[in-house]
């Protein structure tokens, strides 16, 4: 396959909702921190419409379950209403989805956690915090993040007069990407309207069993930790099996006392602000 006919695949994918294009998050060191809140306030859809495009705040969402509001912003928030959990989020995993169907990938699952040999197998988790700044970083370097973080494939060109920076400098960034920052590509196999995005709030210590489990998924799934809680972003299909796989996982690993609690929200609808 050629350049062009890749290009043009790709570019029915997205047009489509099967992949998400490349977004870049930056990881968590004390420069580059984001602030997630998760709250309980007296009318949501109020709070929705007053905070478009209000600056420090990168992304928000209406939820109905253990909040009903969650708003991503670049300094700690201070709001009315009743915060759930706040605080700086760690770094990001985002499972790679295997090239099954969802009922294979129940199935996989299911007998991991029902196998008599099922072992927990314990390695250090991805979810961390950087506790230092990461240097080198300027102004036009925070002008090129801002132009690219929700789309790595924006063209050369516009962000070039955009930022009014010069190419060498957008290279070098571009190189140095992975140094401070994650590459996440989102994938729905079968279009994204055709999922139902859920937050779980997960009490457990034991953040690579939940990533190795939740991995067979075939939706990506996006993991983070808040404070003392890991958050596990879901795309499930609204069938039965969808609404149940999640909760009977977390009720057996709960059993095995690798988790100590979990409750979960349905997000609604967002908005994600522009540069």
């Amino acid at each position: 396959m050629n350049y062009k006919t890749a290009a043009a695949w790709w570019d029915s994918l997205i047009q489509i909702n099967i992949i998400r294009p490349p977004v870049l998050k930056r990881k968590s060191f004390l420069n580059f921190r984001e602030y997630y809140t998760f709250m309980n306030v007296e009318d949501p859809h109020d709070l929705y419409l007053n905070l478009q495009n209000k600056q420090g705040i990168v992304y928000y969402n209406v939820q109905t379950g253990f909040a009903n509001f969650q708003i991503v912003s670049k300094t700690p928030l201070s709001l009315k209403g009743d915060t759930i959990l706040s605080g700086p989020r760690s770094d990001f995993y985002v499972s790679i989805p295997p090239d099954c169907s969802f009922e294979k990938s129940i199935d996989m699952i299911r007998k991991k956690i029902q196998s008599p040999d099922f072992n927990v197998e314990v390695t250090p988790s991805p979810l961390v915090y950087h506790d230092e700044e990461y240097p080198l970083w300027d102004d036009d370097d925070e002008k090129i993040y801002e132009e690219f973080r929700n789309d790595l494939r924006k063209p050369f060109a516009d962000v070039l007069k955009k930022t009014g920076t010069y190419k060498d400098k957008i290279m070098t960034w571009i190189r140095n990407r992975d140094d401070f920052g994650q590459t996440i590509t989102m994938y729905f196999p079968e279009g994204l309207n055709t999922y139902q995005p859920t937050v779980f709030c997960v009490e457990s210590e034991y953040d690579s069993v939940l990533i190795d489990l939740f991995s067979w998924l075939p939706a990506s799934t996006v993991f983070y930790r808040v404070e003392d809680k890991l958050l596990i972003s879901f795309y499930l299909p609204y069938n039965l099996e969808g609404r149940y796989i999640v909760r009977e996982v977390l009720s057996s690993l709960r059993k095995k006392e690798l988790v100590t609690n979990y409750t979960n929200s349905i997000v609604e609808y967002y908005f994600r602000s522009e540069p």
